[in-house]
């Protein structure tokens, strides 16, 4: 009989002991963000300096029409009253630069 006891009470240990560290060992993945709530930000071409409209990415994006990725976020230069290639995205939220355009 004492050593069910032993047997269950280890069990029922064993039990909480996962219950408690299971999170830490196996972190729960991140929600998924709908694609409505990512903001769309200005892009600029590097080649041609041409201005797109597109959802914010961490990489840079394929130009529509050639396929290769030269589209990086853009920002607005007031001297210039032009867009030029920004900083990357972490930079740019970091500084305050990335705004959704509106």
């Amino acid at each position: 009989m004492l050593k069910d006891a032993r047997l269950w009470t280890a069990v029922v240990a064993f039990g909480i002991a996962a219950f408690l560290l299971g999170p830490a060992v196996f972190p729960v993945r991140a929600p998924a963000v709908a694609e409505e709530s990512i903001p769309e930000i200005r892009y600029v071409c590097t080649e041609t300096g041409e201005v797109f409209m597109r959802r914010l990415t961490a990489a840079a994006l394929p130009h529509p029409t050639t396929g290769e990725a030269t589209l990086v976020p853009a920002v607005y230069d007031r001297k210039k009253k032009t867009w030029k290639v920004g900083p990357p995205p972490e930079i740019m939220h970091r500084r305050g630069l990335l705004r959704p355009s509106s």
